[in-house]
C-alpha cells in the first residue's frame, strides 16, 4: 500500500488524540483495515507442505477429467440398440477391468464384463449393473434396462484447460487430492504473513510462573497466537513488555522491523501507564482510529507504519480481544493471502434467538453463543455471563450473535444475525 493512500486513512491530529470522541463503525473500521492489508509475496512448496496454504496462481486442468469414458458401475457393457426387446441374452466376449482395458472392440449383439472405473470399449454405449443381469455359461441375460447409461464421459468433471482451483483458495484435503490427480508435485502459494504479538503490563507473568498479588498469566497472547496460526500466519510472541515507555517503544521497533502485522494486547486506553497508545501513534505517524462502536472490544486501534507494517491494538480483556481478532484480524490475514474481500469475513446467517439478551444502545453487541439447527431453522443459544473479562466465555462458543446499534434488548424468539465461528 502506498504512503499517500495510507496517509489518507489516518487522523491528522497529533498525539495524544485524547479529545477524539468519534467512534468508528464496525464496517468503516473493517474497510480501513482491509484497504491496508499487507500483500504477501509467493513461494513454491511441495504438495505435502501445501495443506492450509493459500493458492497464489490459478490451476487449470491439464487434461480431461476423467481422461477417458469409463464405467460408473460393476456389470456388463453393451450396445443399447441391441436391447430393444427384453429380456435379451447376449454372448460374453471379454472383460474391461480397471487398469486393464479390453483388447478388442465390442461388436453387435455382444456383451462384455466391466468393472467400475474401467475404460468403455469402442462402440459400447450402455452399462448394465450386474443386479439387472443373469449370468450363464459364456452368456448374460439382461432383464431390465436402467434409466441411465452409467458411463462417465471424458471431460464430464473438468475439461482440459478449465480453471479447477483459484488464487486465494485455501488448500484443503480435497484440493490436495485434486492436485495430486493432476500429477502436480509442487505449486506456488502465498507467503505466510509474519505476525508478532506484544503483550504489555506489569500485571502479567509468563506461562509457568506463579502470579503474584494482582497479577495474571499472559493467557491472551497464547489465544491470539493460536488464532493467528489458524489463519495461516507464522507467529512470534515477544516476552512480556513492562509498563515503561522505553520498553514499549523498543518492543514495537523490534517487531515492526521483521513483521507484516504487529498485534498488541492491552494498553490502548488512556491510563497513566498505558504507553502503547503513544508508541503506536509514533510508529504510524497517527493511527487511523482508536475506538469502534461495538461491545465488547470498543478500544481497538489500527494504523500502518511508513514501511507498510499493519498495527492492530487489541483490548486487554480476553473476550474483547477474541472478538476483535475474529472481526478484523482474521479478514486482514485472509486478504493478505489473496482471499477476496467478500469471502474474508466470518459467514453470516440469520437465526432465532433462544433466550432474551441485552444490547448496548449506541454500540453493536456481539454475544458468545452456540448455534444449532432444528427442523431446518437456525437457532442461537447465548451463553451465560457475557462479561468481556470472562476467559472461559468463548471456549465453548460456536457463533457470535449480533444485536444491532439502537437495540436495547431482544426477547426469545426474535430474529438476529450471527457469525459462525470456525471449528478447531
Amino acid at each position: 500500500m502506498g504512503r499517500s493512500l495510507r496517509a489518507a486513512h489516518r487522523h491528522i491530529s497529533p498525539y495524544p488524540h485524547m479529545s477524539m470522541s468519534h467512534f468508528i463503525s464496525v464496517e468503516d473500521a473493517l474497510l480501513h483495515i482491509l484497504d491496508a492489508a499487507p500483500r504477501q509475496g509467493t513461494e513454491r512448496v511441495g504438495l505435502s507442505d501445501a495443506p492450509g496454504r493459500y493458492l497464489a496462481a490459478p490451476i487449470n486442468a491439464p487434461a480431461d477429467v476423467p481422461a477417458f469414458d469409463n464405467s460408473a458401475m460393476d456389470g456388463i457393457v453393451v450396445r443399447r440398440d441391441d436391447l430393444t426387446a427384453l429380456p435379451r441374452t447376449l454372448p460374453l466376449v471379454g472383460e474391461s477391468a480397471a487398469g486393464h482395458p479390453a483388447d478388442r472392440e465390442l461388436g453387435p449383439a455382444q456383451a462384455m464384463r466391466i468393472s467400475t472405473g474401467a475404460r468403455i470399449p469402442q462402440h459400447a454405449d450402455q452399462v448394465i449393473p450386474r443386479e439387472l443381469c443373469d449370468f450363464g455359461d459364456g452368456e448374460v441375460t439382461v432383464r431390465e434396462l436402467p434409466a441411465h447409461d452409467h458411463i462417465r464421459r471424458a471431460g464430464d468433471y473438468l475439461s482440459q484447460g478449465r480453471p479447477a482451483l483459484f488464487p486465494g483458495q485455501r488448500l484443503d484435503a480435497a484440493s490436495i487430492g485434486l492436485l495430486a490427480s493432476f500429477n502436480i508435485a509442487a505449486l506456488s502459494v502465498v507467503r505466510r504473513p509474519r505476525v508478532t504479538i506484544i503483550a504489555t503490563g506489569d500485571e502479567l507473568v509468563e506461562l509457568g510462573q506463579e502470579p503474584g498479588p494482582g497479577q495474571l498469566v499472559n493467557s491472551n497472547a497464547y489465544m491470539i497466537e493460536a488464532l493467528a496460526k489458524r489463519c495461516g500466519a507464522t507467529t512470534r510472541v515477544l516476552p512480556i513488555t513492562p509498563d515503561r515507555y522505553e520498553a514499549v517503544r523498543a518492543a514495537f521497533e523490534e517487531a515492526c522491523a521483521t513483521s507484516d502485522l504487529v498485534l498488541s494486547i492491552g494498553g490502548v486506553s488512556v491510563g497513566e501507564h498505558d504507553h502503547v497508545r503513544r508508541v503506536l501513534d509514533e510508529r504510524s505517524s497517527g493511527m487511523t482510529f482508536w475506538k469502534i462502536r461495538m461491545k465488547p472490544g470498543k478500544p481497538l486501534a489500527f494504523g500502518t507504519t511508513e514501511g507498510g507494517t499493519a498495527l492492530v491494538g487489541l483490548p486487554g480483556n480476553p473476550a474483547s480481544s477474541f472478538v476483535g481478532f475474529q472481526l478484523f484480524v482474521r479478514p486482514l490475514l485472509a486478504c493478505a493471502q489473496g482471499v477476496p474481500r467478500d469471502q474474508a469475513s466470518l459467514p453470516r446467517v440469520n437465526a432465532v434467538l433462544d433466550a432474551p439478551v441485552q444490547g448496548a444502545g449506541r454500540r453493536r453487541t456481539y454475544l458468545a453463543g452456540q448455534w444449532y439447527a432444528q427442523r431446518g431453522v437456525m437457532h442461537f443459544a447465548p451463553l451465560s455471563d457475557q462479561s468481556s473479562g470472562n476467559p472461559a466465555l468463548f471456549a465453548g462458543a460456536t457463533a457470535l450473535g449480533i444485536v444491532e446499534e439502537g437495540i436495547d434488548s431482544l426477547s426469545a424468539g426474535a430474529s438476529l444475525p450471527m457469525l459462525l465461528l470456525p471449528g478447531s
